[in-house]
């Protein structure tokens, strides 16, 4: 008997141990509030109702709800006003950010809008001076270039060129790149990702970017430069993205002194 009960403890302690970790009040009210954001329960313009309304319809307390509230202010959901309330934005912008290498439509979709492609081509051209320095190739050599206008609810939010040598193919023909460009490199070129250095630069959006975009030449916009490496560090691709600013609010998530001075963790 003795020896069943100390395997029942046992037990019961190794469940509590692989448990998983609990959500803060705060987390499940910002869920929740985005879910309904992206469901589009609530239009844009609408006030939302009041914190302890919230609080209660969402089982939370005020403290959790306002702290929820402020963190989708933060990311351009929602605009507090005081002494009248919270509204939906009117326009509500896609939140990258920029420690984050995932792929235009991922961003789109986990902001709870259709990601879509309103232009694409492909095509085999010899590289210039700025691919082949970027690419660590000479120049003239063969490089595909790939042309996207990505769109988010139909409406265009980016431009963006990518290179890539074209020795990469494999000798299958025919081929489609498809809408993703680290997918086709992964299951077609057996090239994987590993990480990307990027350049960000404001720039203004000229005639004929304003004609795709729908807006008035000299819009703000930012560049992004970006070079992806493989698993052995060299060069795979180059992209060139132009994003809207009217459509995009960029994040940088910067570590504190506290965090990098800490010992790294042994296995």
């Amino acid at each position: 008997m003795k020896a069943e009960v100390e395997t029942e403890v046992r037990t019961r302690r190794r469940v509590t141990a692989d448990a998983p970790p609990r959500v803060s009040a705060t987390a499940r009210a910002v869920q929740s509030l985005r879910l309904r954001l992206s469901q589009e329960s609530w239009s844009a313009g609408d006030r939302l109702p009041s914190e302890p309304a919230l609080a209660k319809e969402l089982g939370v307390s005020r403290v959790s709800v306002r702290a929820a509230l402020a963190q989708l202010e933060s990311e351009g959901l929602v605009d507090r006003r005081h002494g009248s309330g919270t509204y939906v934005n009117s326009v509500r912008p896609l939140v990258r950010s920029l420690h984050l290498n995932v792929g235009s439509a991922e961003l789109i979709k986990s902001r709870g809008h259709v990601p879509g492609i309103s232009e694409m081509s492909w095509k085999q051209e010899a590289a210039d001076d700025e691919v082949a320095e970027r690419l660590a190739i000479d120049v003239t050599t063969s490089v595909i270039h790939l042309y996207r206008v990505r769109t988010a609810d139909e409406t265009p939010v980016t431009i963006s060129h990518d290179y890539f040598a074209a020795a990469l193919l494999p000798d299958q023909q025919p081929l489609s790149l498809g809408p993703s460009l680290y997918n086709f490199l992964s299951t077609v070129c057996d090239v994987e990702v590993k990480f990307g250095v990027a350049n960000l630069e404001p720039t203004l959006i000229d005639e004929e970017q304003a004609k795709i975009f729908g807006v008035d030449a000299g819009e703000l916009c930012l560049m992004i430069k970006q070079i992806d490496y493989d698993l052995d560090e060299r060069p795979v691709s180059y992209s060139i993205e132009y994003h809207l600013a009217s459509a995009f609010n960029f994040q940088l998530v910067r570590q504190g002194p506290g965090t990098l001075s800490r010992p790294a963790a042994v296995r």
